[in-house]
């Protein structure tokens, strides 16, 4: 039986001033901002919930003002933290009764990106190809019988892939990252073996990188082909 493409669009933005955002970010997303003590850290995060509201809006015509974003924490069932997820808020009824799609955040310096799809379950993480893993880094998140990367470079691939699929499943590091084994960084990502209470199910999985500088992965809880889309957003000036 042939299986229908499953269509993901991934959206990606320049991390902008958190001033240059202030008549687009809610009142609760101008604390959240305000709360990050470091000020790239800061517009980081006030960028990527401007792009996430965007590009959630994207997939009704909408505006990011039409969305209202959500966390929850599936381990202590905090709402500060978690999968992310989305609502519609003062919309026509016949928006109202369209589904908002899956959407996974990510974010590393300068850039920030979002993946969305009604697929299913998704994740994404991206990482500067330029950044040096951290000391220890193979016996933090490899397991025993994972190929040791041949350099930092297939090390920050392993990263990515492994990120995206915890963060597709919801549940983040609160997996130990060794329990997840798959194939060496320079080759196509492969799935070699997988905690069934964390991953169980099909998963595709899939390099993606938004721009030259920046690698990152794409993890989707699905069967079938898939379809990505790639797309910037220009966030300064939005309305």
């Amino acid at each position: 039986m042939d299986h229908a493409t499953l269509p993901v669009t991934v959206h990606w933005a320049r991390t902008v001033p958190v001033g240059a955002l202030a008549d687009v970010l809610t009142l609760g997303e101008r604390d959240r901002a305000a709360a990050v003590q470091n000020e790239e850290s800061r517009d980081a995060v006030a960028s990527s919930l401007v792009l996430a509201r965007t590009a959630v809006g994207s997939w009704a015509g909408l505006d990011a003002g039409a969305v209202e974003l959500h966390r929850h924490c599936p381990r202590c069932g905090s709402r500060a933290h978690g999968r992310p997820s989305a609502s519609w808020r003062t919309v026509p009824d016949d928006v109202r009764r369209t589904p908002t799609p899956h959407l996974s955040l990510a974010r590393t310096t300068g850039l920030v990106v979002v993946a969305t799809t009604r697929a299913g379950a998704v994740g994404i993480d991206v990482e500067r190809r330029a950044d040096r893993v951290f000391g220890g880094f193979d016996d933090v998140v490899l397991a025993g019988t994972e190929a040791r990367p041949v350099d930092d470079e297939a090390r920050l691939r392993t990263w990515t892939r492994k990120e995206a699929l915890l963060k597709a499943a919801g549940r983040g590091l609160d997996v130990d990252p060794r329990t997840l084994v798959l194939g060496p960084g320079d080759e196509p990502p492969r799935i070699e073996e997988a905690p069934a209470d964390a991953l169980g199910g099909p998963w595709h999985l899939q390099d993606l990188d938004p721009v030259e500088e920046v690698l990152g992965a794409l993890a989707l809880r699905a069967h079938g082909p898939v379809s990505v889309r790639v797309t910037r957003v220009q966030l300064a000036g939005r309305r």
